[in-house]
């Protein structure tokens, strides 16, 4: 068992997240995702039963994915008519939810500790992907072929990339046939580069706990940890069935202790491009110290780039750090404290020698992105 979160750090955890979703200009549709983790944060009971859980269990998450679970599968009312059904739209929001939500909570505490337990939080917001793909194309420039290998995987669908479509501002790529098409508006004055993908020779995830699609039960617990969203879960659907096509290697195991043994998988003389999306934010220093160390390692022989979509640490509306290490500019760092979102950077390893560039400014949905690179 890990360490264990107190009251104030899990309140913390849910107080970023509705941060995160609730930053200015965020779409209405949103405001129930951001609602339900303000409810945990402020439900006092529920705090107290949450700080029995691991921490690295990511607890007031886990409440959240819980919560949804229950409300999907009994419909409780009124709290189940703010939630949205599969296929529909999403439900308006009024300021009954915060009562309906605590009668819940305080009705059925026991349930949503029962359903916490044996559980992990794995959330897997496929609209990432377009924020991603951008990173790639700004770093993998031109026709060579890549490795590309997924840290917290989840379900795989990271490695799915060049199976969907992209919309980026005014330039859209991918085939055009594709079952997911994944939009992202450009804020700010520079415009990104057109996310061309690189031919994927070969693709690998690695996560502690892989998602089989197949099994309904992973599937029904992978729906209660995605956002409360109606688009979001319209994606969700979407991506699992790209991804019952096209099964990936899904490999179990600890995201630093097995990762030489992911990038072993692929051929040697192969450009790997390491991806982290909302993983290295909930590592301890030293592991992601370790984790930078052994892409370092097997950048010796090849070219290895580690992109990371992650918001700042430590964790909190107090960020102020990227977790590869990139210099931030001062405005960044200020902005963070009135609405957390995420950056993505890249860290390039060959040969002994090392670029790093932080890249963009993220939405945690995947809906927005800001440009900053300089190239």
């Amino acid at each position: 068992m890990g360490d264990i979160a107190s009251v104030a750090e899990i309140r913390a955890q849910a107080e970023e997240v509705a941060a995160g979703w609730s930053a200015p200009g965020s779409p209405e549709s949103w405001r129930l995702t951001a609602a339900l983790f303000r409810a945990i944060a402020a439900d006092a009971g529920l705090l107290g039963r949450l700080a029995a859980l691991p921490a690295d269990r990511l607890p007031a998450l886990l409440a959240s994915a819980a919560i949804s679970f229950l409300v999907r599968r009994d419909r409780p009312e009124p709290l189940a008519g703010y939630f949205p059904v599969p296929g529909g739209p999403q439900p308006p929001f009024d300021d009954g939810f915060y009562p309906a939500a605590h009668g819940f909570v305080a009705a059925r505490l026991d349930d949503i500790l029962a359903t916490c337990q044996g559980r992990r939080y794995q959330m897997n917001e496929v609209a990432r992907c377009a924020q991603i793909a951008l990173g790639i194309a700004a770093t993998c420039p031109g026709p060579a072929p890549v490795g590309l290998a997924d840290l917290g995987t989840g379900a795989g669908f990271g490695l799915q990339l060049d199976r969907y479509r992209y919309q980026v501002g005014e330039q859209a790529t991918g085939p055009a046939a594709a079952a997911l098409s994944l939009d992202c508006v450009v804020h700010g004055p520079h415009q990104p580069p057109r996310p061309v993908l690189p031919p994927i020779a070969g693709r690998a995830g690695l996560d502690l706990h892989p998602i089989d699609v197949r099994d309904p039960a992973a599937r029904r617990w992978l729906q209660a940890c995605g956002p409360p969203e109606a688009s979001a879960q319209d994606r969700l659907a979407a991506a699992i069935e790209v991804t019952r096509r096209h099964p990936v290697p899904l490999l179990a195991g600890d995201v630093v202790e097995a990762l030489p043994g992911l990038l072993d998988r692929f051929p040697a003389d192969l450009p790997l491009v390491v991806v982290d999306a909302y993983l290295a934010v909930f590592l301890p220093a030293g592991r992601r110290a370790k984790l930078a160390a052994i892409l370092a390692a097997a950048g010796r022989a090849r070219p290895v780039t580690w992109l990371s979509l992650d918001p700042l640490v430590p964790l909190g509306p107090g960020g102020r750090d990227s977790v590869q290490g990139l210099p931030l500019p001062g405005w960044l760092v200020r902005d963070y404290a009135h609405g957390v979102f995420a950056v993505l950077g890249a860290r390039t390893f060959h040969r002994g020698a090392e670029h790093g560039e932080l890249l963009a400014r993220a939405h945690p949905s995947g809906q927005w992105l800001e440009w900053l690179a300089a190239s």
